[in-house]
């Protein structure tokens, strides 16, 4: 005659001491339903224990790959003129004490407001005007510690400084004394910070270091 359990209603195997359902004791003897649910809670509690490594794998892996994507787009540092420039010269050093701009007489031919090369080299560092030799466009050029030859408006323009110097590496305004890196025109220090020389493009042909007239011209202040 088959029998049945008394707690689940279950058929029992044949000679069975315990419920193969629910776990309870035919016998009588107590251990078998708290076995039977402790080996029920450690599978679940493995079950568990995998989904939470799965999951801390997957968030890390997230984790990972988001901040490899914003490394990928930071904003790239650097004046971006300055960087698209050629090296073209020796790289120049500057003395730590400062050295001024030179002037030298710009020449305007075919579109183009150049400076001679040579001089350049020697002086490192000099001012023209672009126009009006008195009231025109002031500009300045010097060669990089990069051995680059950086061209740009020489405006401070929050303080209307025209004149600059270089200490070691670095280009600081005469005036307000805001100071940035002579490589990029990053601001180092100063309440002028913002605005630095505004660089424009240029090219070097033969001895002429030249700059497009309609750039110069279309020029505005940034403030």
């Amino acid at each position: 005659m088959a029998k049945f359990c008394s707690e689940c209603g279950k058929p029992l195997a044949e000679n069975a001491n315990f419920c193969n359902s629910c776990g309870a004791s035919i016998t009588g003897k107590p251990p078998a339903k708290a076995q039977w649910q402790d080996k029920r809670q450690k599978v679940l509690g493995s079950q568990a224990a995998g989904t939470s490594r799965k999951k801390a794998l997957l968030w890390f892996v997230g984790i990972a790959l988001l901040g490899g994507w914003l490394y990928a787009n930071l904003p790239e540092s650097g004046n971006p003129i300055i960087k698209a420039l050629p090296v073209v010269v020796e790289p120049a050093q500057y003395p730590p004490y400062g050295q001024q701009m030179a002037l030298v007489q710009p020449k305007l031919e075919n579109g183009k407001v150049s400076i001679p090369l040579e001089v350049l080299k020697e002086k490192k560092f000099v001012k023209f005007n672009y126009g009006d030799p008195q009231y025109g466009t002031p500009m300045l050029a010097y060669i990089s510690a990069e051995g680059k030859i950086v061209t740009a408006v020489s405006v401070c323009e929050p303080c209307n400084s025209t004149a600059f110097h270089i200490k070691g590496d670095k280009i600081v305004c005469n005036s307000c004394g805001s100071t940035w890196e002579l490589n990029t025109l990053e601001a180092v220090s100063g309440s002028c910070g913002r605005y630095p020389p505004d660089a424009v493009p240029n090219t070097v042909v033969g001895n002429e270091v030249q700059i497009d007239e309609q750039i110069i011209a279309r020029w505005q202040r940034r403030i």
